[in-house]
C-alpha cells in the first residue's frame, strides 16, 4: 500500500494537472478530497469465547476518502478513495466524467474564516495498537469474569482501538491535517441486552463498572417474567432507545435538504418564526468541537469549520442542519454536520434523578430495547415498536420483565410538560420519561 504522505502528494499533483494543462472534457476547474488512513485493532467475545472463529482477532490499516470534482463545464462528480485508486489516475478520471452530473445549486470549492483546535487523539488509546494490546482483551476478561460470577450465562462482547490521520485539501488552497484516536467496546448479554461506549479516550474504570453493573441489573431484571396491564401509562426509556427517537423522528426532520424539498414535518417558516416543537424545558444541541467527543471534529470535507449551534433551543426551532447546497438554497449560513455518536446533545435544563424517578413512579415500565424503528414515519411522529425487553415499575420498584408494544406520538409526547429528562449514572446520554399507550402481549 502507498504510504499515505506520498498518496496525498500524487493524487494533489494529479488533480493539479487536470486543471492546468488542456483535457478537454476532462478539464477540472474545482476539487476538494478528504482522507483517513487509519490503523486499527479489534477483538472479540462471542459465547464467552474469547476469539474463535466467529470473533477472531482483527488488524487494519487502510487508506479511505471522498473526492468531489467540478469539471470545466460544471458538471459535478462524488467518489470514493480507496488506497488503489490512484494506480491509474487516467483511467479512474474517465470512469468519474462518465458518472458525472448536473447540479444547479451545488456550491463551489469553499474555505471558512477559521478553523477550530479541537483535542482528537489520546496516546492511551494509541498504545493498545502499538504496544499495548494486552489492555484490550483485559476489557473482555474482566467482562466475562463479572458478569458469570453475577449470574449471567452468556457473554458476547468486542473492544477495539484506531488511530486516524485525516487530510482534507481543496483547490482553493485548504489544507488541514490531525491525527485522532477513536475506543469502543460493546457488550450484550444472555441474548437479552446490551450496551457500547466509544470515545476518542478509553473507558475508564469506573465507567466501566457502572458499564457492567447496568447490563447485570437489567438482565436479571428482565429475567423474572412479570404481568402489567396494559393502558396510557409513563414509561421510562433507556438512554440508547431515547437516541434512537431523537435520530429518527428530530434529526431526519432537521435535514436542510428535508426541509427544502419539504420532505419534513417541518417547513423553512417555521425555523425563521422559532415554531414551539417541545416543552420549553428541552433543548437539542449539536457540537463538533468538544475535545475529545467520537463526533468531533476539525472541518466537513467541504470545508465548512467544526462547530457548536442549538437546532431545537428551549422547545423551538432554532436551525435546520445545512451543508453548503442548502445553506445558499435556503439564504443562510452552512451549520456543522454531526458526525457520529456525540456530537448530539438532547438535554433539559431540569433533570430528573434516575432513582426519585423510579420512586415516584406507581406503574409504567423501563424499555431496554425496541424492534422496527426504521419502518415507522418520522414526518408524522406516530410510532407503534414493539420493546422485547421491558422492566414493569410498581410503587417504586422493579417487579419483573415483559415484552410489550409501545404506541403514540413523539411530537406530541415532546409538548407534553410532564416529558422529562431523567440522568442515569455511568451514562452521558439521557433517559426520557414520557406517556404512551402500552399493549402488553
Amino acid at each position: 500500500m502507498m504510504a499515505k504522505m506520498d498518496y496525498i502528494k500524487k493524487l494533489e499533483k494529479d488533480l493539479l494537472e487536470y486543471m492546468v494543462k488542456d483535457k478537454e472534457d476532462l478539464q477540472i476547474k474545482g476539487w476538494y478530497f478528504g482522507i483517513n488512513s487509519s490503523t486499527s485493532l479489534k477483538i472479540g467475545m462471542k459465547n464467552n469465547e474469547l476469539g474463535g472463529p466467529y470473533s477472531c482477532p482483527k488488524a487494519e490499516d487502510s487508506i479511505r476518502g471522498k473526492i468531489y470534482i467540478i469539471w470545466k463545464d460544471n458538471r459535478r462528480s462524488v467518489a470514493s478513495l480507496e488506497s488503489n485508486t490512484l494506480n491509474n489516475i487516467p483511467r479512474m478520471m474517465v470512469y468519474w466524467r462518465r458518472a458525472s452530473y448536473m447540479d444547479e445549486g451545488a456550491p463551489d470549492i469553499y474555505v471558512d474564516s477559521q478553523y477550530p483546535d479541537v483535542k482528537l487523539y489520546d496516546e492511551e488509546v494509541h498504545k493498545m495498537i502499538d504496544e499495548d494490546q494486552d489492555s484490550l482483551y483485559d476489557y473482555l476478561s474482566n467482562y466475562k469474569s463479572q458478569l458469570l460470577e453475577g449470574g449471567l450465562r452468556n457473554i458476547t462482547a468486542t473492544a477495539s482501538a484506531s488511530y486516524f490521520d485525516h487530510y482534507i485539501r481543496n483547490s482553493q488552497g485548504l489544507k488541514i491535517e490531525n491525527r485522532a484516536t477513536s475506543f469502543s467496546t460493546s457488550l450484550y448479554a444472555d441474548e437479552t441486552y446490551g450496551k457500547s461506549y466509544i470515545s476518542r479516550r478509553k473507558l475508564m474504570k469506573d465507567r466501566s463498572q457502572s458499564f457492567i453493573n447496568q447490563i447485570a441489573s437489567t438482565v436479571l431484571s428482565l429475567r423474572k417474567k412479570g404481568t402489567i396491564e396494559g393502558g396510557p401509562m409513563k414509561i421510562l426509556l433507556m438512554p440508547e432507545v431515547t437516541e434512537a427517537f431523537i435520530l429518527h423522528y428530530l434529526l431526519r426532520n432537521l435535514q436542510g435538504s428535508s426541509v427544502h424539498n419539504k420532505r419534513s414535518a417541518f417547513l423553512q417558516g417555521d425555523f425563521d418564526e422559532g415554531k414551539k416543537v417541545m416543552a420549553e424545558n428541552l433543548n437539542l444541541y449539536l457540537n463538533t468541537i468538544e475535545d475529545y467527543n467520537q463526533g468531533s471534529y476539525i472541518s466537513t470535507y467541504e470545508g465548512v469549520a467544526g462547530g457548536e449551534i442549538h437546532l431545537i433551543k428551549d422547545g423551538q426551532l432554532n436551525s435546520p442542519i445545512l451543508d453548503l447546497k442548502y445553506a445558499n438554497k435556503m439564504n443562510k449560513k452552512a451549520t456543522p454536520l454531526p458526525a457520529g455518536q456525540g456530537s448530539l446533545k438532547f438535554y433539559g435544563k431540569k433533570k430528573e434523578n434516575y432513582q426519585d424517578t423510579i420512586d415516584g413512579m406507581d406503574k409504567g415500565i423501563i424499555i431496554c430495547n425496541l424492534l422496527g424503528m426504521h419502518t415507522q414515519d418520522a414526518t408524522s411522529g406516530n410510532y407503534s415498536l414493539t420493546a422485547p425487553n421491558c422492566m414493569i415499575l410498581e410503587k417504586g420498584k422493579i417487579v419483573g420483565g415483559c415484552k410489550a408494544v409501545i404506541s403514540g406520538n413523539f411530537f406530541e409526547a415532546l409538548k407534553d410538560q410532564e416529558t422529562a429528562i431523567v440522568e442515569l449514572k455511568g451514562s452521558e446520554e439521557p433517559m426520557l420519561l414520557m406517556k404512551s399507550k402500552i399493549t402488553v402481549d
